[in-house]
């Protein structure tokens, strides 16, 4: 039975030109009148990799040529996810007209939402392109493997927008406590500071048991010419499985309620 009523997802998924058009629409509208558009996003990035690495590189006493590109490919993976998370709680709030006045399926506005990120995605790899330029690490055909990291992660994100986006349709205080875990989790993962700085073998419980590094890694390894190990790769899969899983259980139970609750 859930299999059958999951088609849903599965049938929106095929119906790309739908979503993609409304997600190109989003990043238009957002930069209309703007000369370089989401751009701008890049050049703030760049900025805070490059102010926030140099400092932090002498506090850490790390080498500048490995931290900065470390920091800038962890900030580039973390903005996507980080930002999909974010606008996945209030993503049904946020299509309301939509949803009461056009006959479409609402994981359209989930799909939609998670493409218009990952557009601006990959305008921020150029800073990882442009910081390559820079620091020329060992980089290979092993990029490549990123690709599949990359669907790993937009895999786990749909899940979770699908459980938030159900849940703080109902609840509007939500997304106000998902903002402040967010910042916390920031802090908690290896983003600005690295595994290898962390000398107390409790504190490696951070990094183990933070799901957010494994889907991390997978995406920022690979960029880095350092490709995760197996075990890494797995635990990032089993992450990603088990979210859609619950995250579309859910939705799927509740999803005739959205439209009651906006």
């Amino acid at each position: 039975m859930l299999v059958g009523r999951a088609s849903e997802l599965v049938n929106t998924a095929m119906c790309y030109e739908t979503w993609s058009a409304l997600g190109w629409a989003d990043i238009k509208y957002r930069y209309r009148r703007t000369t370089i558009g989401p751009f701008w996003l890049t050049i703030s990035t760049a900025a805070m990799v490059g102010s926030v690495g140099l400092v932090f590189a002498g506090l850490f006493g790390n080498d500048i040529s490995e931290y900065i590109p470390y920091l800038g490919a962890g900030i580039i993976v973390w903005t996507l996810i980080s930002a999909t998370v974010l606008e996945g709680c209030n993503v049904f709030v946020a299509a309301s007209g939509y949803i009461k006045s056009v006959p479409m399926p609402l994981t359209t506005h989930v799909y939609r939402m998670i493409f218009r990120n990952l557009i601006i995605f990959t305008h921020n790899l150029l800073l990882v392109i442009i910081l390559w330029c820079i620091f020329q690490w060992p980089l290979g055909w092993d990029v490549i493997v990123g690709l599949g990291g990359l669907a790993i992660i937009v895999v786990a994100l749909i899940g979770v927008v699908l459980l938030l986006g159900t849940l703080c349709a109902r609840f509007r205080d939500i997304p106000q406590i998902i903002a402040a875990l967010m910042q916390l989790l920031f802090l908690l993962t290896p983003i600005i500071w690295m595994p290898d700085a962390i000398k107390s073998e409790r504190a490696h419980l951070v990094v183990d048991w933070n799901p957010l590094y494994y889907l991390l890694e997978v995406v920022r390894g690979p960029l880095l010419g350092r490709p995760p190990s197996a075990w890494v790769w797995i635990i990032a899969i089993v992450l990603a499985l088990a979210s859609f899983a619950a995250g579309s259980s859910f939705y799927l139970r509740f999803r005739h309620r959205i439209a009651y609750w906006l």
